[in-house]
């Protein structure tokens, strides 16, 4: 009888625990904030960071291993070469990173209120495929543009004197939108892009002259690209 009320209270607590039922886990929940933790450029430049000095000790306690003198094999050369690269590859991310932030907080103060004049390109009478390109300017007010998407362009293009009026109306649409596809080549957004055709420029009729053969590009004044030799 003895052993009966020793059993019973036992029993009573198996089935008391089998009752409570263990909360269920939320995985997919967790990763999502995990993720959330690390969003924007200035969190993404952290996890970089943190991605590099992982492999940056892997890569240095095979150093160490081999600067001791002891045992190693291929697998464990290549396993630190790799881990460098890595290491590598991550502290560039987590620069870049880091700059992208850098450009949304302080990027307004990149900004001037003189608009500059660029001449882009010259052109032949009739032609809307330029023989001499302003290279340097269009590469750095192209990717001007792709580091501050609040910034525009506009690029305006005209003719000589030479043929009607409708046809180099035309001509300086071809133009401009020639200079305007440079733009986007080197990281400009199309909608950040004005085209302003305004065919026959000034002087008289029928003349070939060089200076009205042009396309330009009006934009604000370039102070500063952020991060610029970061590749």
């Amino acid at each position: 009888m003895k052993n009966k009320y020793i059993y019973l209270p036992l029993a009573v607590l198996a089935v008391s625990l089998s009752a409570c039922t263990a909360p269920k886990k939320d995985i997919a929940g967790l990763k999502t904030e995990i993720d959330a933790s690390y969003s924007g450029h200035y969190d993404q430049s952290l996890r970089h960071e943190e991605l590099a000095e992982e492999q940056q000790k892997i890569a240095s306690r095979v150093l160490k291993h081999w600067e001791k003198d002891y045992y190693w094999n291929i697998d464990e050369k290549q396993k630190a070469l790799d881990a460098a690269a890595k290491a590598s590859h991550h502290r560039l991310e987590s620069e870049k990173e880091l700059c992208q932030w850098l450009s949304e907080v302080h990027g307004q103060n990149h900004h001037s209120a003189d608009t500059i004049h660029h001449v882009a390109a010259h052109f032949k009478t009739g032609s809307a495929i330029p023989f001499k390109i302003n290279d340097e300017d269009v590469v750095h007010l192209g990717q001007y543009l792709q580091a501050h998407p609040d910034a525009t362009a506009t690029v305006t293009a005209s003719t000589d004197t030479v043929g009607n009026s409708a046809s180099n109306q035309i001509l300086s649409e071809n133009r401009a939108e020639t200079v305007k596809q440079l733009l986007i080549v080197h990281g400009a957004k199309a909608q950040q892009l004005t085209i302003k055709a305004i065919g026959k420029g000034p002087g008289p009729d029928n003349t070939a002259n060089l200076e009205n053969r042009v396309v330009t590009i009006s934009t604000t004044h370039v102070s500063h690209i952020d991060c610029q030799n970061l590749k």
